[in-house]
């Protein structure tokens, strides 16, 4: 008797400590399911990161041999970024990722994007898409009357990287002479003339979160912190009243009309400007009807990079992205 006793007293708390486990294992793992995803996504955009990175200087690097052409930039852009969307091991799996490319750049393109900032296209070369190309230098910015060292003066065409007027190079003997003897004397114009055959552009791409849950978490979390606003309540039930607990009901539309700032720069066109950031939330939360019935929730941020090189070629006029208002073109 003894014996079935203690049998059952070791059943009994058997089975209440595998009650207790599953409890445990119930409020551990989403936790853990999250913190996984969130790791992968994290790390996926790392290598986004690194990749429009790698990006902006091959973009770069066109740039300044084919004489600042945003559109061979922007398709060195888009071999150097294919990567992050698929395969690129082989020809097929390159042409298919490609292809993918195609599709969401086209569908990308018939938002609104540009905030009605940024024109639409830069001498004929498309600066909407899931990819843009910004040519920040030279621009209207620069002193154009001290750079542009050409008979026509702001009838220019090219700037000349390595003319007879440029610097190092000077005019005449006696220039060479003086600031020999003279070193700490500047030659203003020429300097900025130097600085003028520097190609600065500054790549935007569009990324897309992938990996589920973790992709809208971190999505909320970054529109969030753009607008200002802090999330409350638990991970998978964010919610923007300040008085909910870890248990509250989730409730985070009105996020979608907080005030958003979008992605500022000094020089160039923003990154992100309010507007799109409208676009994004509509993508996030299915609102955007004709897209969403397509496609579904999609969920992307900018990533940007910049970078700057010395001209190789002679830059043209025709590709100045940034015109001075006073030029009437």
């Amino acid at each position: 008797m003894g014996t079935e006793a203690e049998g059952g007293r070791v059943r009994g708390q058997s089975r209440r400590q595998s009650g207790q486990a599953a409890v445990e294992a119930a409020m551990i793992m989403p936790l853990t399911v999250f913190m996984t995803l969130g790791i992968i996504q994290l790390t996926m955009m790392q290598h986004a990161k690194l990749m429009t990175e790698y990006a902006a200087y091959q973009a770069a690097r066109a740039g300044i041999v084919w004489n600042g052409n945003n559109e061979r930039m922007h398709d060195a852009a888009i071999v150097a970024l294919l990567p992050t969307l698929g395969r690129t091991d082989d020809v097929v799996e390159l042409g298919k990722t490609f292809i993918i490319h195609q599709v969401y750049d086209s569908a990308m393109r018939s938002l609104n994007f540009g905030g009605g900032r940024v024109p639409r296209t830069v001498n004929g070369s498309n600066l909407f898409g899931m990819i843009r190309v910004d040519t920040v230098n030279p621009a209207y910015f620069t002193p154009i009357d001290s750079i542009w060292k050409l008979r026509s003066g702001y009838n220019w065409q090219e700037l000349d990287f390595d003319g007879a007027d440029s610097f190092p190079e000077v005019p005449s003997l006696e220039n060479n002479i003086r600031k020999f003897f003279n070193l700490p004397e500047p030659d203003d114009s020429e300097l900025v003339f130097r600085k003028a055959t520097r190609l600065t552009i500054r790549l935007r791409y569009w990324y897309e979160l992938r990996v589920p849950f973790a992709n809208w978490v971190i999505f909320t979390s970054w529109f969030a912190s753009n607008a200002g606003v802090a999330l409350r309540g638990s991970i998978d039930r964010a919610t923007l009243d300040p008085r909910a607990n870890m248990m509250a009901d989730g409730n985070i539309s009105p996020l979608g009309a907080a005030a958003v700032r979008g992605v500022e720069h000094e020089k160039g066109y923003d990154s992100v400007y309010p507007l799109e950031m409208a676009v994004l939330w509509g993508l996030s939360t299915g609102s955007i009807p004709l897209v969403s019935s397509l496609v579904g929730k999609r969920y992307f941020i900018p990533l940007t990079a910049t970078y700057t090189m010395r001209m190789q070629s002679n830059f043209h006029r025709k590709w100045i992205m940034h015109l001075n208002p006073d030029w009437g073109l």
